[in-house]
């Protein structure tokens, strides 16, 4: 599943939405969610990790990762700078530990 920092700009929600369909993963709209409340959604789905598209002066530019458990239990396991290369950014997520 992959959303965005809280307050991200139209571009790096833009961006986020594309690498989720480019990856066939879901999208998530942040808004008001907390961590908790992505890492419960994520679990509910049936999903192991939440990417989260951060942003520097208004582009994406590094990638968070939240591990998420089968009881909805999450940890942060690491972020990586955002490459957008046109590489396929989840081999890139999946290299974050």
């Amino acid at each position: 599943m992959y959303t965005t920092s809280r307050y991200a700009s139209e571009e790096t929600r833009r961006t986020a939405r594309a690498i989720a369909l480019s990856n066939n993963e879901r999208y998530a709209a942040r808004g008001k969610k907390t961590i908790a409340r992505l890492a419960e959604e994520a679990r509910r789905l049936g999903e192991g990790t939440v990417s989260i598209i951060e942003e520097r002066a208004g582009k994406a530019a590094v990638i968070a990762m939240i591990a998420v458990d089968e009881r909805g239990g999450w940890r942060w396991s690491g972020e990586k700078p955002f490459n957008p290369s046109g590489k396929d950014i989840s081999r890139e997520a999946e290299g974050i530990q």
